[in-house]
């Protein structure tokens, strides 16, 4: 029987007023003063919901529209501002401080990275060359993501990783997209790198969101910002002598050499991954190639059911195998009898 919980149920902390203020003041860097003040109104206009901003679409030609969540849930609310075309090309140069170049290989890989932990998704239209895309131009939409500070973890959770880490098992947290994985893990370098019994620990951080937090400078903790995470896996291993490596969402099979490669050398690594169940998470094959060899003691699921509150199940390796067995048998079984 697999362990099912469901008990973080205090909030997420929200963001300092000192980070809040950083992060819309890198937003007004290059947002027009028009929409900076829009949401603003909307965000703060209900103190007794303690609506949250975390995300903001933006669209040539479309109105802006802004995702926000509170103790009524989340909710996406169109704004009454539009942006042109050339808006949009002047937002986007703005946003890269003026150098394409430098952002050059992020962009085409979707996405950039602009500072406090603020990611952004790119489409557009694309050059392709010879099946790869090699620029990207006419920018239409972008989703600015703005990042979650920390979590206040309940002891079951907390407890449960850490022993896991401490006796040189990996742990594998899962959700869909925008559920907290990544609040999660950097509510977890406090926990691991501080304090009297601190581990040596290595955050790798290939998208530069999840080591910008303040108040770490009494971590044990070093960064690896911007590595590819299969390279830095591997650097980290070799030469840093790390006791756990943190790295967010993996799963390319040059990941999984480097995990295995971290696991077989004494290091436990704690990353996450795309996943709504636990049987989706083991049918992706650089997953079940880490669970074949027993990368990971202790999977995590993980989905945010209301403003800041987690909700979260753990499956011991044995139980998530358990429950894969039984869903992979229930899949032949309906194949053979011709569903």
């Amino acid at each position: 029987m697999s362990t099912v919980i469901f008990q973080n149920r205090r909030p997420i902390k929200t963001d300092t007023e000192t980070e809040k203020n950083k992060i819309f003041e890198r937003l007004a860097d290059f947002l027009p003063e028009r929409i900076l003040l829009e949401i603003k109104k909307y965000i703060f206009f209900d103190r007794a919901d303690e609506m949250r901003l975390e995300e903001i679409r933006l669209r040539s030609g479309r109105r802006t529209c802004i995702t926000v969540g509170g103790r009524s849930g989340r909710k996406n609310v169109k704004l009454d501002s539009l942006m042109t075309q050339q808006e949009m090309s002047a937002v986007f140069e703005r946003m890269c401080d003026g150098s394409l170049y430098t952002y050059g290989e992020s962009i085409i890989n979707g996405y950039a990275s602009i500072g406090y932990g603020i990611r952004v998704g790119i489409c557009g239209q694309a050059t392709v060359e010879r099946g790869r895309i090699i620029g990207v131009y006419n920018v239409s939409g972008m989703n600015i993501r703005i990042p979650r500070s920390f979590a206040r973890l309940d002891e079951g959770l907390c407890s449960a990783i850490v022993e896991n880490v401490r006796s040189g098992k990996g742990v594998l947290i899962y959700s869909p997209p925008a559920q907290g994985k990544t609040t999660l893990l950097r509510s977890l370098c406090p926990i691991l790198a501080g304090g009297d019994g601190a581990m040596r620990v290595v955050m790798i951080d290939s998208r530069e969101e999840i080591g910008s937090f303040s108040g770490c400078d009494e971590l044990s903790l070093d960064v690896f910002m911007g590595y590819p995470k299969a390279e830095a896996i591997m650097i980290a291993t070799a030469y840093m002598n790390p006791e756990v490596i943190i790295c967010d969402e993996i799963g390319s099979s040059d990941e999984a050499k480097s995990i295995a490669v971290a696991q077989n050398c004494g290091v436990p690594l704690i990353a996450t991954a795309h996943a709504d169940s636990i049987c989706s998470l083991l049918r992706r094959p650089s997953v079940y190639e880490l669970h074949a060899i027993r990368a990971f003691g202790l999977y995590v699921g993980i989905r945010i059911s209301s403003f800041g509150a987690f909700e979260y199940e753990i499956y011991k390796r044995e139980e998530a195998e358990a429950i894969f067995a039984r869903d992979r048998d229930n899949d032949i079984a309906y194949e053979r009898s011709g569903g």
